[in-house]
């Protein structure tokens, strides 16, 4: 049976409305890895399967499915062949989690060099939210002497994640830093030539899942006849996704909570409060994954690398056997 702290841990990252998906992943393998050295050699599918779900429900975001769905495969590989039950099971998990760790770093580490390489002629630069990618890539670019850009950064309500990345780019020296709110999009959209954001779920069609307000970021662009960049590592793909690749990807976007637009109660008014939304392939210019470029049209040369790349062809095979004939526990 999972564990008191365990469902707190899971709770926590629920209720985190302040850090990014990369931070979030990170919180989540932490936790995952708690539990199953908790219960050791008692670990088995239906436990470890019950975990991960839990976990993969507090938000849509690949990037926790990424970093727990390969987890998955390695630990009931371990299970399977009884290496729990070996004087080593320990160190065996810990291992396993160290090691996804490290490939998830090194993913990101190479998106943003791409993305350093891709920014790094640009004049004027037009950003929202608080993508890590893209800010760790503009930081980049400041430290090598690149900060004579004009950066504009658009809010994002309710949290304000627009201020914190304008206060970090105007302390990283870019001395033309101009944050707006999100209406501010009209005048930005004439005034930077490139518009840059991050991504928290990539489908292998090259649909996006980004905070809201990044589709009319990118059709406005895209009417102006000016690039459109994403920035997302591999570990943004949504594995889930090309597992079930015949029909439409539709992934639950929650409402969360209406306290944060308005206190206001009233049974005629509903409160809309939804973190993300999906921007088409067709208003993309460019892709950046790991050290990958995808030029349009996305939905074909996305698509096209992953059915061909062996890496993860392999592990959605293994997903499709193992996660899908497996129960739950009763939590």
């Amino acid at each position: 049976m999972l564990s008191k702290i365990f469902m707190k841990s899971v709770e926590t990252i629920n209720n985190d409305t302040q850090n990014g998906a990369t931070q979030i992943a990170e919180d989540s393998l932490r936790a995952l890895k708690r539990e199953c050295l908790r219960i050791g050699t008692q670990l088995d599918e239906s436990i470890l399967k019950t975990a991960i779900q839990l976990l993969l429900d507090t938000h849509p975001m690949a990037t926790i499915e990424n970093a727990l769905l390969p987890i998955y495969i390695r630990l009931v590989d371990l299970i399977d062949s009884e290496g729990l039950k070996s004087g080593n099971a320990k160190a065996s998990i810990e291992m396993i989690f160290a090691t996804r760790k490290e490939q998830m770093r090194v993913g990101e580490i190479n998106t943003i060099n791409r993305l350093v390489e891709e920014l790094r002629e640009k004049k004027s630069i037009l950003t929202f939210s608080h993508s890590s990618t893209v800010i760790k890539a503009l930081l980049q670019l400041a430290k090598d002497g690149f900060n004579d850009k004009e950066i504009y950064v658009l809010e994002s309500r309710p949290l304000k994640e627009g201020e914190r990345t304008a206060h970090s780019l105007a302390n990283a020296g870019y001395r033309k830093t101009h944050l707006g709110i999100d209406f501010s999009i009209n005048e930005f959209s004439e005034l930077a030539e490139t518009a840059v954001i991050g991504a928290d779920m990539v489908h292998f069609d090259g649909h996006i899942l980004n905070k809201i307000g990044s589709a009319t970021i990118a059709k406005l662009f895209h009417s102006q006849t000016k690039e459109v960049i994403v920035g997302a590592s591999l570990s943004k793909i949504c594995l889930r996704g090309i597992i079930n690749q015949k029909k439409d990807w539709n992934p639950l976007i929650p409402n969360r909570n209406p306290k944060e637009v308005s206190s206001i109660s009233n049974p005629n008014l509903k409160i809309c409060n939804k973190y993300f939304e999906i921007i088409e392939p067709k208003f993309i210019s460019t892709l950046i994954m790991d050290k990958n470029k995808f030029s349009r049209p996305i939905s074909s040369t996305l698509k096209e690398f992953i059915l061909k790349n062996p890496a993860i062809t392999k592990q959605v095979r293994a997903l499709h056997k193992l996660w899908y004939n497996v129960n739950f526990i009763m939590v």
